[in-house]
């Protein structure tokens, strides 16, 4: 029997990726969209039209579970208020999907590990980069053993100046709001090390500094729409996107949200240059980097163990050509001809690698067809997995709270160690007891 699904929060991703999947052909047998959630009514209705469905809309939350007597909800909201949602959901008796990450601080996270044990209900976490094919990879190369017993880990991932700078200019840019970087996007890293691995962090040691955005820009406009040197600026904002322009621009009279905020503000309170080492329950140790205005995008991971080192990338966006204009970069970064060119030395072809170096010599090398899709192909197959969710799961690509749990604990100790200058250990930002 289909599932009965309403999407809260109407957003980008809300209505991009979950909102067209439920919409589509595919999602027929398995479920159907029964309503839509926002408390801003003008998005709601752009999204209404973008989805070209005639599903009922609610700006109350609790109408909507009333009366579309939904099984299961798909949280989009801002990252603050997803503890909000989730919790009423499962006191009503609904299921959960939610956006990572799971929340943002240690409270909110006690209330709904609370309000799940209580309900019953099953909350999941979409962590979709666990079902990109690169990262399968890399799971399955790890559960084989070769590399021996786990070390240490080097690890960076890198944000360019389109999808990195965009963090910047939207309500992402305070830590209220996202729980900062470190939680928002590094909830995605720190998942992929504990679910590679095996093992839970157990202390963060972090800094964090603001190096190029905030209050570090020269003097600009509060937004770039009505910015006096926005013409001149490479990280003005293109409103070129006519889903963004439905969805933001043209809902603004409703709430006063800019979608175009400048990257330069004094309101940013975020990080862009973060530095982290996490110990973990297994003894390894992992050198962990985030730097949000680099030439290109993807990540660089290195295991060492006492059997050989494993090294690992992925190239997500590049710029071929040096370009300062927001828009031509905005283009040209994620195209399948910019990421499979062999002229680009970062891009590399059509596939990508792991390497094995054995400790006494040689290199062993697989190979994993090149994925342009959203998150590394990770998107669509999470879809599939969401559609049905009682299939099989051999390799635990399917997550939940505790999954969840841990990689914002990550996030929210290495928070508080900058504000200490002190390592902080997870066990005394929560009771880990909540995770058994």
């Amino acid at each position: 029997m289909a599932r009965n699904i309403a999407i809260v929060g109407t957003g980008y991703r809300g209505i991009t990726l979950f909102g067209r999947a439920l919409t589509s052909t595919m999602a027929a047998e398995d479920a159907r969209l029964v309503g839509l959630y926002d408390p801003n009514p003008l998005r709601l209705q752009a999204a209404q039209r973008l989805l070209q469905t005639s599903v009922p809309l609610f700006t109350d939350f609790d109408q909507l579970l009333a009366e579309t007597r939904c099984d299961t909800v798909i949280v989009t909201t801002v990252d603050r208020t997803h503890d909000e949602f989730i919790v009423r959901a499962l006191k009503a008796g609904v299921d959960v999907i939610t956006e990572k990450p799971l929340t943002t601080d240690a409270e909110k996270l006690r209330r709904i590990l609370e309000a799940e044990r209580q309900s019953g209900r099953r909350v999941t976490v979409t962590f979709n980069y666990r079902y990109a094919p690169y990262a399968t990879a890399v799971r399955e190369f790890l559960a084989s053993g070769k590399l021996g017993r786990l070390t240490s880990i080097q690890f960076e991932w890198y944000l360019d100046t389109v999808h990195g700078a965009d963090y910047f200019r939207r309500w992402h840019r305070q830590v209220q709001n996202s729980g900062s970087l470190w939680v928002h996007k590094a909830t995605h890293h720190f998942d992929l090390v504990n679910w590679w691995t095996g093992q839970d962090p157990v202390e963060v040691f972090a800094r964090g500094s603001r190096q190029v955005y905030g209050e570090h820009g020269r003097p600009h406009g509060e937004r770039c729409s009505t910015c006096h040197v926005a013409a001149d600026c490479p990280f003005a904002f293109d409103w070129g996107d006519p889903v963004l322009t439905a969805l933001y621009r043209e809902a603004e009279a409703a709430d006063g949200y800019w979608r175009d905020g400048c990257v330069f503000s004094p309101a940013v309170d975020i990080w862009d240059t973060m530095t982290a080492s996490v110990a973990y329950s297994g003894g390894a140790v992992m050198n962990y980097a985030l730097h949000a205005y680099m030439p290109f995008e993807g990540y660089r991971i290195a295991f060492n163990g006492t059997q050989g080192r494993l090294e690992c990338g992925v190239m997500e966006a590049v710029t071929p050509v040096t370009t300062p204009n927001f828009a031509e970069r905005q283009r040209v970064r994620t195209s399948p001809d910019t990421l499979r060119a062999d002229q680009f030395p970062l891009a590399g072809g059509s596939e990508d690698r792991l390497v094995f170096y054995p400790l006494f010599g040689g290199a062993e090398v697989v190979t994993i067809p090149r994925m342009v899709e959203d998150h590394g192909g990770g998107d669509e197959r999470l879809i599939q997995a969401l559609l049905h969710p009682e299939a099989p799961d051999p390799l635990g690509h399917r997550a939940g709270t505790r999954a969840g749990a841990y990689s914002i604990l990550t996030g929210i100790a290495a928070r508080e160690s900058i504000q200490r200058g002190l390592p902080v250990r997870l066990e005394d930002v929560i009771d880990l007891n909540l995770l058994q």
